[in-house]
Parts: structure tokens; sequence; C-alpha cells
């Protein structure tokens, strides 16, 4: 068996790459003194609060309060905790994008394909979420459904927690 990899990325893919613009930025923030792939993920194996800084910065998490501390209990796992202050609506974060981008690419095992994309995403859920107001629901209240993975499933989940229920 060959040891080659079957595919690498050209120098120019590379450098286009999210990944690089990310490190990139990390290395300048922290004034890191190296720029290879294998030191930057060195040090965000070493450096977990810096690194999850970092991806929290560059992703721009939008949330009502970041909170001071980044980990708790690093060392428990599972049992750390992650941004243990922040608050924030994961859906607020997930449907930020209105443009025509591809937000689920849904593939079933019939080979049925269906794209859907940030704005339609936007307006589904938002149309859920409506209805769900309409039946009563508020912040806090516990949504349940038994359902097939689809792309109405994560619709559903998404118009829940945006209108600050539990699915």
């Amino acid at each position: 068996m060959s040891e080659r990899p079957l595919w690498e990325p050209s120098q120019a893919l590379i450098a286009q790459a999210n990944l690089t613009a990310f490190a990139r930025q990390a290395i300048r923030r922290w004034k890191l003194g190296f720029n290879t792939y294998p030191e930057f993920y060195a040090w965000s194996a070493d450096h977990p609060e810096q690194f999850w800084d970092s991806v929290w910065d560059y992703c721009g998490v939008i949330a009502a309060n970041k909170g001071a501390r980044v980990l708790v209990d690093g060392g428990r796992m599972p049992g750390a905790k992650w941004f243990p202050d922040a608050r924030l609506n994961f859906a607020e974060n997930m449907l930020r994008r209105r443009d025509a981008g591809d937000a689920y690419v849904f593939w079933d095992e019939t080979g049925f394909r269906r794209r859907i994309s940030h704005a339609e995403l936007q307006a589904e859920v938002s149309r859920a979420a409506q209805a769900m107001r309409a039946e009563g629901l508020v912040a806090g209240d516990r949504v349940a459904a038994f359902i097939p993975n689809m792309p109405e499933t994560a619709v559903l989940a998404l118009a829940a927690i945006s209108i600050g229920a539990r699915p």
C-alpha cells in the first residue's frame, strides 16, 4: 500500500483556506513565533483557552455576553465547560446569513437531494417560529417531536431555539 496521500491541496488553495486565515489571525493576536501547521496544531492542543477564544472571535459569535472564562475544568473530559458564562442564542448565530449560499445540502438514502439556502432557511425558521408562538409556546417551554432526520427537523429545532424554547 502506498504511503502517498490521495490528494494534496495546492499552495494557492492552502493560502485561500479559512483555516489559513484563522491561523494567521491567531498567530498575530497571540504573537506566536511560528508559522507552520504542525506548530499551530501543537499550540492549539497546549493552549486550548487561547485557541478557542480565537475561534470565538474569528467566527464572529453573536452573544449577549461572552463572559471572561473560556474553559473550566479543562482536564475533565467529559465534564469540561466551554465559555460557561456566555449568553447566546444558537439560532441567532445559525441564521445570521441571509444569502443564496447553501445552509443545508440534504441527501437521503434513495439519492434524493435538496439544497436549502441561508435565505430559505431563515424564512422557513421564521414561519415555524411564528406558528409556535401562535400555539402559545414561549421562552422556557420544552418542544419535542418524533420526526426523521431531514431539513425540516433542523428548521423546527432552530425555530424553537429562536423563541427561547428548548428542543
